[in-house]
């Protein structure tokens, strides 16, 4: 991680109260192992979090986004940071005093590279034991990170800025919690616009499912078999009465770990909600088609209908099978038959 800049304010706010105080850091805090630490902590606790994606709402008089794209059209030197990131959280401030039920915290913005990526984010950071942040005359200084992990992170949202550049989809990423009530105010204040229908995360899934490394069949201590997989998995999902996709609970069930295919969404750049509702025509394509007609067994997976395997326009009678694997494997299955007949005769 190249950790760019950060800086913590603090938002102080009682459930139930409608007093605040925001106490407004002026410089930002010295990059040293001890800042690299909590935002690699605070990072990595984002990717383990329940996840969903969404773009800014673009509508006028959205605060954050437009306070944010000056701050891109700035020099984005450190006095440029510092006064994007006073002028947003002061706006919160204006927002959560008409809150009953919301409540404060540290809030930490950071500015960093991973893996290739920029980034820009919000950390809420609560509840934090130990002698972690020290407040200073004009800001906080990070003395430890043992005590930072998940349960101090209540809300947080990430900003790719590559993504956002690009003009791609899903550029923003939020920590989604139970209580949608205590999230709805955070959405509120970043001014998001979710797009990603069931049926797009449904389709990432089986991607994921097809390209992941398999788990363990418990019978034989080998990998499962990709067919073998692709139908527990939908047999797994589809029993849900909700219709829902959990990806933590599906990666605990089959890998038991509930980061295992989070990750390996993250670290492949593959856009997918923690938890989403499926599409029940993009879950068939978990489950093989097997035909068997006028002597020909055809077998393959629904996943591949319309790739591999379409049907003609332009007769009714003729399937078109594009493969160079299974074409190659015919021809020399042919050829091996010819070798065999003419060693007969």
């Amino acid at each position: 991680m190249e950790l760019k800049k950060i800086i913590i304010h603090e938002l102080i706010k009682n459930r139930g109260e409608n007093e605040t105080e925001l106490i407004l850091s002026d410089e930002l805090i010295n990059i040293n192992d001890n800042a690299i630490g909590l935002v690699s902590t605070l990072n990595k606790s984002f990717n383990t979090d329940r996840i969903f994606h969404a773009i800014f709402d673009q509508s006028e008089g959205k605060y954050f986004p437009e306070k944010f794209t000056e701050y891109l059209q700035s020099n984005r030197d450190n006095d440029d940071f510092i006064t994007y990131t006073r002028n947003v959280i002061s706006n919160l401030d204006d927002q959560v005093k008409k809150i009953n039920f919301a409540t404060g915290g540290y809030f930490a913005f950071c500015e960093y590279k991973i893996n290739g990526y920029d980034f820009n984010s919000v950390f809420l950071i609560r509840d934090i034991e130990g002698k972690t942040l020290e407040r200073t005359e004009h800001s906080f200084t990070i003395e430890s990170i043992e005590y930072v992990d998940t349960n101090n992170l209540a809300m947080a949202c990430r900003i790719n800025e590559n993504r956002l550049e690009e003009d791609e989809i899903n550029y923003l990423t939020l920590t989604q919690l139970k209580q949608q009530e205590i999230s709805d105010y955070f959405k509120d204040w970043i001014c998001i616009e979710q797009l990603q229908s069931s049926k797009e995360y449904t389709k990432e899934l089986y991607n994921i499912i097809s390209q992941i490394e398999r788990p363990q069949n418990p019978e034989t201590d080998e990998e499962y078999e990709i067919e073998t997989f692709r139908n527990l998995v939908y047999g797994y999902i589809s029993t849900n009465p909700n219709k829902s996709v959990n990806i933590r609970d599906l990666s605990q069930h089959f890998y038991n770990d509930p980061n295992t295919i989070s990750e390996y969404a993250h670290e492949n750049d593959i856009t997918i909600d923690t938890e989403f509702r499926y599409n029940n025509r993009e879950l068939k394509k978990f489950i093989k088609v097997e035909i068997n007609r006028d002597g020909i067994n055809l077998k393959f997976s629904r996943g591949a209908f319309n790739d591999k395997i379409r049907l003609s326009d332009e007769a009714d009678d003729i399937v078109i099978i594009e493969s160079d694997a299974f074409a190659r494997a015919l021809r020399k299955e042919i050829a091996e038959n010819n070798e065999n007949e003419n060693l007969e005769n």
